[in-house]
């Protein structure tokens, strides 16, 4: 088990939301999340004894955790990989080969569509293929960087903090670019790539001379019933899980958080979780656990997006959209084309489109 998988076992084990490990540990609810997650890969010595003093785990423990959070990945440079990953094996395939070509490629698709989880898995199982590693430059947040600062950080990702500036022509390197918003950021992050291969998932489809483009679709239903049905290790009815796997509609950050909810529910029955979340109107608020929340999720990505598609996406919530606006939300990547001559709205997407 990796470090960001234990130290969410143990929390889970505690009978602690991520909200409550950080209150007890005052480690913020952001970095939990985002060591369990493999965003955070080395954390801080103190940060480490903090929470092992939130979950009370004593000298022994302690060092059980420290010792698997400074563990290693496999792939150097790579984070650690999404607990319960589940299918996506053609798309898996499809990001295999076009990394093998060398060309940069790019992953699009709605905001917890599992983006991020599928480059770092296709990264791993192409791992060997880069003798000088495996890289993250992260471009995500509540602001995203200008040109420059992107710039910037893929030449700090390169570097991996030992060979500065140091990517020469006959160094193998695969980076993946996290959170990619607009063309500016592209065209000044490829020349600072250089040679290294490069995998950036963008927060819409961008129009890219010469990257490969893949638009990442939900989950298959039988793929999200199992994915829930392993982040919650069996123990929920096969029923409840079909049923709030179908609340998801594929969508694996509302997998994620559903999920989240179930295991910390304490002495809540499994039925009155899924009670809550059944109530008509309310979905988007109940699917939020710690630092996951499908809306706030949708409203960083609606922030990112072009204007044009932003004045689109307030449409979705009409009987009828437009078919400009719905056209134009298709282009990014956030609406799939019609394959009948109707487009297909994701449910959690429309109702995020009605508050906003």
């Amino acid at each position: 088990m990796d470090g960001g998988a234990a130290l969410r076992a143990l929390r889970v084990g505690a009978g602690l939301t991520i909200d409550g490990l950080a209150a007890r540990s005052g480690v913020s609810a952001r970095t939990i999340g985002g060591i369990e997650r493999g965003r955070i890969r080395r954390p801080q010595d103190g940060t480490i004894g903090a929470l092992a003093g939130g979950l009370r785990l004593g000298p022994a423990g302690g060092a059980r955790l420290r010792a698997a959070l400074h563990a290693e990945s496999a792939a150097a440079g790579l984070p650690r990989s999404t607990p319960c990953f589940t299918g996506r094996t053609a798309d898996l395939d499809w990001l295999a080969a076009a990394i093998g070509s060398g060309r940069p490629v790019q992953i699009a698709g709605l905001p917890g569509v599992g983006k991020t989880a599928l480059a770092l898995r296709a990264a791993a199982r192409s791992a060997a293929d880069f003798p000088h590693g495996v890289r993250l430059a992260d471009l995500g947040g509540h602001r995203p960087p200008g040109p420059a600062e992107a710039a910037r950080r893929v030449a700090r990702a390169l570097s991996g903090g030992t060979d500065a500036g140091g990517h020469g022509p006959r160094r193998r390197v695969l980076l993946i670019v996290d959170g990619v918003s607009d063309p500016g950021q592209v065209a000044a992050l490829l020349p600072a790539a250089g040679p290294a291969v490069t995998v950036m998932t963008c927060a819409h489809r961008i129009p890219l001379p010469g990257v490969r483009s893949r638009v990442l679709a939900p989950l298959p239903a039988d793929d999200s019933r199992l994915a829930l049905d392993r982040m919650t290790g069996g123990t929920v009815p096969d029923r409840v899980v079909g049923d709030l796997a179908r609340l998801c509609h594929g969508l694996p950050l509302a997998l994620r958080a559903v999920a989240n909810r179930l295991l910390t529910r304490g002495r809540w029955p499994v039925e009155r979780i899924a009670d809550r979340l059944m109530r008509p109107g309310r979905l988007l608020d109940e699917l939020a656990a710690g630092d996951l929340s499908v809306r706030a999720t949708f409203h960083r990505g609606c922030l990112q997006l072009p204007g044009p598609a932003r004045h689109a996406l307030r449409t979705l919530a009409r009987d009828a959209p437009p078919a400009a606006a719905l056209a134009e939300l298709a282009r990014c990547g956030w609406v799939p084309p019609p394959a009948t001559g109707a487009y297909d709205v994701h449910p959690l997407l429309r109702a995020f489109a009605a508050t906003i």
